[in-house]
């Protein structure tokens, strides 16, 4: 079903979309972690500020997820796979949908405690008080990082080790000597 909710943008996007966007989910998740944990770590009760970024950070993160998904269902038309490569490429989708489902499950929890009941006091189970940090939205920050490595690990070693994606013959590398001024 997803392949044919994506088909129309497959005839309008490069098949290299995914190599294109697939960094951004993987920066802002890490980027989203230092910000939660600086949150914890350096202002866990004076400033909301951390909590805030980290929220939008998240948002963002989520976003770039979603696309990067996309992207790769469409850039997995133009490949062909190898019995290898397509047991690697089954591990690298597993693991990119349980990014999706921490992060996921990260900015639901976020979103539960920056907008509590109306007494501004929060959901008292997820979070310390209305726009602060949860320590579970963080601990699923941290898996979704855990799990974003490794299908990044995974879908380097498909293009480094595999040349999935890679057109054969299309690069040739030379070893010229280093030219002396």
């Amino acid at each position: 079903m997803l392949h044919t909710l994506v088909a129309p943008l497959a005839r309008i996007l490069p098949p290299t979309i995914h190599p294109m966007v697939v960094h951004f989910p993987i920066a802002m998740l890490y980027i989203t972690l230092v910000v939660d944990v600086i949150g914890w770590v350096a202002y866990p009760d004076r400033d909301r500020f951390y909590a805030r970024a980290g929220f939008w950070l998240l948002t963002g993160s989520c976003a770039a997820i979603i696309a990067a998904m996309v992207a790769g269902v469409i850039s997995e038309q133009s490949i062909h796979l190898t019995p290898t490569t397509a047991a690697m490429l089954s591990q690298h989708q597993h693991y990119a949908i349980l990014t999706g489902l921490f992060a996921g499950a990260a900015w639901i929890l976020r979103l539960l405690t920056a907008y509590g009941r109306r007494s501004g006091e929060g959901w008292s189970v997820l979070g310390s008080g209305r726009g602060r940090q949860s320590l579970l939205a963080t601990a699923c920050v941290l898996g979704a990082v855990v799990f974003v490595s490794l299908t990044g690990s995974v879908g380097g070693s498909m293009v480094y080790n595999h040349g999935l994606g890679v057109h054969s013959g299309a690069v040739t590398t030379t070893h010229a000597p280093h030219a002396k001024a």
